[in-house]
């Protein structure tokens, strides 16, 4: 297994993307910390998890909130001693509306945990992982990092900045051993039921939507030992979407 002994924490760990990763992190060996504002989405999580086997901890967090956060990764610490990945999934997803509509409370609220969360939840795990010798870190960006939807500004810009952040976060963290990468997925069926097929999708060069499983894939390697030399890196995991501009454009999105 390649998380064996290991201790992770996923933000926003109760539904889509942050719940495919617990749970694949948990089947490769690793205790699993399910970091989620909703507790009904936690637990039903936890239990998932513990159901095939593993361990898992549901921790109610509220990552735009430093108290929130910081309780979390004490938490944590008290329960398990360590604290070895993070992945910062939790996020507000959806359209913002037109930018000439888009309110500054929508505009704060999605900074607030599409970003600041990154920068509270990294800065409260990087401080223990120092005590352990290092870590791994792993944030979910998007393709709207590289290519604006139409009334998407906030979550566009928020997404963006994952993709600096994560190249400034690698390099001041580097030298205590904690490596930070991004995965920026493009259209995931985070809705569907586990055993749903990929839908369609044009604008996809492989022709189809992605699933969750394969996000948390790529977590899972960027995680381990066979990522180990790997950091400050974005992986774009997308079906060749971007790849695929041009057809895009034809698309008129």
């Amino acid at each position: 297994m390649l998380l064996s002994g290991k201790v992770a924490v996923v933000t926003g760990g109760g539904h889509g993307i942050g719940r495919a990763i617990a749970r694949r992190f948990s089947r490769e060996g690793a205790r699993v910390v399910i970091a989620e504002l909703i507790p009904e989405r936690g637990e039903t999580v936890r239990e998932e998890v513990e159901s095939e086997g593993g361990k898992a901890l549901f921790i109610q967090t509220d990552v735009s909130g430093r108290e929130s956060v910081e309780r979390m990764v004490k938490t944590t610490i008290q329960e398990w001693g360590r604290l070895d990945i993070l992945v910062n999934n939790a996020g507000i997803t959806g359209e913002d509306g037109h930018f000439l509509e888009l309110s500054q409370e929508r505009w704060d609220r999605i900074i607030a945990v599409n970003q600041t969360g990154v920068f509270l939840c990294a800065q409260a795990a990087a401080r223990q992982m120092i005590k352990t010798g290092g870590g791994c870190m792993i944030n979910i960006a998007s393709v709207n990092s590289f290519v604006p939807q139409p009334r998407c500004c906030a979550y566009g810009a928020a997404k963006g900045a994952l993709v600096s952040m994560t190249r400034s976060m690698a390099t001041d963290l580097a030298a205590h051993r904690i490596r930070v990468n991004a995965i920026a997925p493009g259209a995931i069926q985070v809705a569907a039921p586990d055993d749903s097929p990929p839908e369609p999708n044009r604008i996809a060069m492989l022709g189809r939507n992605g699933l969750p499983g394969e996000i948390a894939s790529s977590a899972v390697f960027l995680a381990s030992g066979e990522a180990a030399y790997i950091t400050g890196q974005v992986i774009i995991v997308d079906g060749g979407t971007l790849n695929n501009a041009y057809s895009i454009y034809r698309e008129g999105i």
